[in-house]
This record gives C-alpha cells, structure tokens and sequence, in this order.
C-alpha cells in the first residue's frame, strides 16, 4: 500500500497574470483564512464629480445588508460530515499557469487553503439629464 500524505506542496513552473482587481489575491503558498472584501461605489455622470457632488456608501442599503445564509440541512442537523482523503504523491506539479484576469475579491492560490469567504458589493449609479426624444 501506497503511502498517504496529509499535507502536499504545490510546485508551479511559470505564472502569467495579465491583470488584478481591487481586493483580489494572488498567493503562492497555503492559507489558513482568507476574507477579501470590496465595497465599490461606480459613478458614471454627465458632467464632472467635482460639480456635480459626493455619493456615500451610508445612502445605498446594498453596503449594510447582512450576508445571505446558506441552507444546507445536512450541516444544520448537526451531522459530522467526514473526507477521507488519500494523497498518493506528496507533491502537486503544475507546468503553466495562464490568467487573463483575477476578479474583484477572487483568489488564485497555489496551495492549501481552509477557509475561504469573498465579498464584493458594488453600487453602478448613472446621472445624465432626461432628453426627449422625437419620433417622426
């Protein structure tokens, strides 16, 4: 019987980001607990924000709604769910890791990680004048 290891490190050859959101995560080794949290206002305005006025998180309820509860009756029954996991190879190998893009508080990890909770909240606001519009 082949040996069992419990924890495996990961080996990457070459890593090639284009481009990283605000509150996203790039790490190359293992996490405990990870919690990225973005809260984002986007002001799109017909003339310039230094005339037009300030927005505020505190006038948009999105901010402070609490988060949605997940429903999974088997873990609200107090049931143990067990793994059991059997790693043949301590190692995990990776030859070329490619990403175009890592979202707004996503996570691109190599390695272990045993918890993981992201949040992105974000409020699009568009101010232009009304226009009529004349139809011949």
């Amino acid at each position: 019987m082949e040996a069992s290891y419990p924890i495996r490190v990961s080996q990457i050859g070459l890593v090639s980001v284009v481009d990283v959101s605000i509150g996203a995560i790039i790490q190359f080794g293992d996490r405990a607990v990870g919690s990225p949290k973005l809260n984002a206002l986007a002001v799109q305005r017909a003339i310039d924000h230094t005339r037009a006025g300030s927005v505020y998180f505190e006038s948009y309820p999105i901010f402070n709604r609490p988060l949605p509860k997940l429903i999974d009756p088997v873990a609200d029954s107090g049931e143990d769910v067990r793994i059991n996991r059997v790693n043949h190879c301590p190692r995990i190998n990776v030859g070329c890791v490619s990403v175009v893009g890592v979202g707004s508080t996503s996570s691109l990890l190599a390695g272990n990680a045993m918890r993981t909770t992201a949040e992105s909240r974000i409020k699009h606001i568009r101010q232009y004048e009304k226009t009529l519009i004349s139809i011949p």
